[in-house]
């Protein structure tokens, strides 16, 4: 038997129809979701965040406020503990996305954490129960073992991933990136809240 949808959209929310929502999700105030989007699990969306297209989440999911997901990631809440399956973790995994994080086109995470601030860039992967702190970036292309845990304010990359630079700041940041993230989702964020309000007619 389905499981039963609930559906929790602000309705500042601006989604595009072609988007699938199955489960339990909720999407705060003056989020956009991309067309191609599939939603399916128990998946909660704060305000002001960005989900591009052909962008999937599934399973357990705990998604901030501004934070900018890019096409072609996917995210799923990773394993189910108990040594269920052959698994190694006792725990459950838990797929959990702080506030400002910026998830690039791509990318693919399982079951990991980042922390606010935190990055996984162009076609990173984080593999199962990583946790990547304040402020750090995965670097395009890298790949992060599971149970990976990054300090705050590192830059990782490779294959596996190993910490190239500690202590960054945001010169760090827009040398690496040409922006810093944090600085561009504030900005995008509000000219997003004052698109949706111009086509939902809330002016």
């Amino acid at each position: 038997m389905a499981e039963e949808t609930k559906l929790n959209i602000d309705p500042t929310a601006l989604i595009h129809p072609s988007v699938i929502m199955e489960g339990n999700i909720t999407v705060g105030a003056f989020t956009k979701i991309g067309a191609g989007t599939i939603l399916t699990g128990n998946i909660t969306i704060g305000h002001h965040t960005l989900i591009e297209c052909n962008v999937v989440i599934r399973g357990t999911n705990r998604i901030g406020n501004w934070c900018h997901i890019y096409d072609l990631v996917n995210i799923e809440g990773g394993r189910p503990g108990n040594r269920t399956g052959g698994v190694t973790c006792d725990e459950p995994d838990s797929s959990v996305i702080g506030d400002y994080c910026w998830i690039n086109h791509g990318a693919t995470m399982h079951g990991s954490q980042l922390e606010d601030g935190a990055v996984v860039d162009i076609n990173a992967c984080l593999d199962y129960n990583c946790r990547v702190g304040k402020g750090s970036i995965v670097a395009n292309g890298s790949a992060v073992h599971y149970n990976t845990v990054i300090p705050d304010n590192c830059i990782v990359e490779g294959v596996p991933a190993r910490i190239v630079k500690e202590n960054i700041t945001d010169e760090d940041r827009r040398a690496r990136m040409g922006l810093v993230p944090r600085e561009w989702i504030k900005y995008a964020g509000e000219q997003q809240e004052k698109y949706i309000k111009k086509v939902k007619g809330l002016e």
